[in-house]
C-alpha cells in the first residue's frame, strides 16, 4: 500500500527523519486504518474506534506472545512510534508498566493527535494508573543512565529509515541495555525485510550477530503482514537464558 491509497484524511508532518505522513485506507476486511509513514517505511499502524487499541501489524501481537512465556513487569520500549505496542500491553496486562523513549517529539505529537496517544496517557500516564511513561531522548544516552536491573524485557523498534538503528545495536549499547534488564532479561529486536533488498539482509545478519556477542542465546521470529507491507518484520530476541517460545528458530 501507499500513500496513494488513501481514504478520507491526509496530514503530513516535519519529523527528525523527514517528512511524517498520516493517512487512513481500508484493509480486506473494510476496516479503517491509519497509518503512520515515516522515512520510507510503514512505521505504525491504528485501527480506529472501538479496535484502537489492538495491534494492526503481527509483529505487535507477537511481542505478547512472545512475553507470554516470560513474566514482566517492567518493560522498556525505545521508538514510540504511534504507540502501538504500548496500547497493547497497557490494556491487556494490568501488572505491567512501560517506559517508551521516543527521540522525536514531533512523532509523540503526532502520536497524540492521530493515534489515541493522549488517551492511552489519560488512563495509564500521570494523570492515570502512572504505569506509561514517554520520555523525549536518545535510546542511546538513556540506556547509559538507567537504573542497573530495572527492566524485564526491553524492545528495540527504533529505525534509521527502514534498518534498526545502528548505534543502538552497537558493543557499547547492547552492554548498557544489559546492565539494565534484570537477571536472563529479554531484549527483542524488530527488524523489517524487503525480501528484493540485500542489504534487508545483511542488516538483519549484521544485527542477529551483535546480539551474539552480548547474550549467550539468540532467537528469530518470523511475522508476515502480505496486506500492510512489502517488507517482513523479524523478531530477534537475545538473552542468556534458553528459551521455550512457540514457533521460534534459534540463531545462536
Amino acid at each position: 500500500m501507499n500513500s496513494s491509497d488513501c481514504e478520507n484524511e491526509y496530514f503530513s508532518y516535519p519529523s527528525l527523519f523527514g517528512e511524517a505522513e498520516v493517512f487512513t485506507l481500508e484493509n480486506d476486511n473494510e476496516e479503517t486504518v491509519r497509518v503512520l509513514y515515516v522515512g520510507g517505511g510503514f512505521q505504525s499502524a491504528s485501527f480506529i474506534g472501538e479496535r484502537r487499541f489492538e495491534p494492526v501489524f503481527s509483529y505487535i501481537a507477537a511481542f505478547d506472545c512472545i512475553f507470554d512465556h516470560h513474566p514482566m513487569n517492567r518493560v522498556l520500549m525505545i521508538g514510540g512510534g504511534a504507540f502501538s505496542y504500548p496500547k497493547l500491553l497497557l490494556s491487556a496486562h494490568e501488572n505491567t508498566s512501560i517506559d517508551v523513549v521516543e527521540i522525536d517529539s514531533h512523532i509523540v505529537s503526532i502520536a497524540r493527535k492521530h493515534f489515541y496517544l493522549d488517551e492511552l496517557e489519560a488512563r495509564y500516564g500521570r494523570a492515570g494508573s502512572k504505569r506509561l511513561r514517554c520520555i523525549i531522548d536518545d535510546g542511546c544516552q538513556y540506556l547509559a543512565c538507567a537504573q542497573r536491573s530495572h527492566y524485564d524485557a526491553i524492545i528495540n523498534d527504533s529505525f534509521d529509515g527502514t534498518n534498526p538503528t545502528g548505534s543502538l545495536m552497537s558493543e557499547e549499547a547492547l552492554a548498557n541495555a544489559k546492565r539494565c534488564l534484570q537477571t536472563n532479561g529479554l531484549y527483542v529486536v524488530n527488524v523489517s525485510i524487503d525480501e528484493e533488498d540485500d542489504a534487508d539482509y545483511l542488516a538483519a545478519q549484521q544485527a542477529a550477530n551483535a546480539l551474539a556477542t552480548a547474550f549467550n542465546h539468540v532467537y528469530q521470529l518470523v511475522c508476515i503482514d502480505e496486506e500492510y507491507a512489502g517488507a517482513d518484520n523479524y523478531l530477534l530476541i537475545a538473552s542468556d537464558a534458553p528459551q521455550h517460545i512457540h514457533n521460534v528458530q534459534q540463531l545462536f
